[in-house]
């Protein structure tokens, strides 16, 4: 009766494992990803591979998020796909993409910290990333040199967090009016 049982557990895990799967392959291939299995999402539909799945502030069951202490940052990419490569994060934005094909910098400097955390958290390797617009994607290669732009940014923000006085970095009164600290700011220009 207990080998019965035990079969039949061994049974049920086997098939959830595998019913995981294929929901993580026909989710990659719906929405366009890297060809790979889906071990992270922050769209509504947790994967659960890495961490199991919390309820967050807003009552929905959402992804724990990579947290780094050595690097002092914490992110929830919008996907991380195992490819043959390594782990690729991908950033989706609602907008169209810039024109040229060229990634916003922000969207460069996000993308870079999710490659960090996942050296970082995970342990595995980074080929690129990528930023999926509304109208296209761009690939981003996880280079040196991007590796070490995105340190010196994370460097000079803990700096400017531990600093008595920070001073805006921009000349754009547009950039002041959608500030969250405009209001306690003294150099705004909204």
């Amino acid at each position: 009766m207990v080998t019965l049982a035990l079969t039949t557990l061994l049974c049920l895990l086997v098939f959830a494992a595998w019913f995981a799967g294929r929901a993580a392959r026909r989710e990659s291939q719906r929405s366009g990803l890297p060809k790979g299995s889906v071990i992270y999402s922050d769209t509504n539909k947790p994967v659960g591979r890495l961490a199991p799945a919390e309820m967050g502030h807003e009552g929905v069951l959402q992804e724990r998020p990579l947290r780094s202490e050595a690097l002092g940052l914490v992110g929830r990419p919008d996907y991380l796909i195992e490819t043959d490569g390594g782990v690729v994060p991908v950033e989706a934005k609602s907008a169209a993409a810039p024109p040229g094909g060229r990634p916003r910098d922000s969207h460069v400097a996000q993308l870079a910290a999710y490659c960090l955390l996942v050296e970082d958290v995970l342990g595995l390797s980074v080929p690129y990333g990528l930023v999926k617009y509304r109208d296209g994607d761009v690939r981003v290669e996880y280079t040196p040199e991007l590796r070490e732009s995105a340190l010196a940014l994370i460097e000079e923000m803990n700096d400017a967090a531990r600093a008595d006085e920070v001073h805006r970095s921009h000349e754009d009164p547009r950039r002041c009016a959608g500030c969250s600290l405009r209001d306690v700011c003294t150099e705004s220009l909204a």
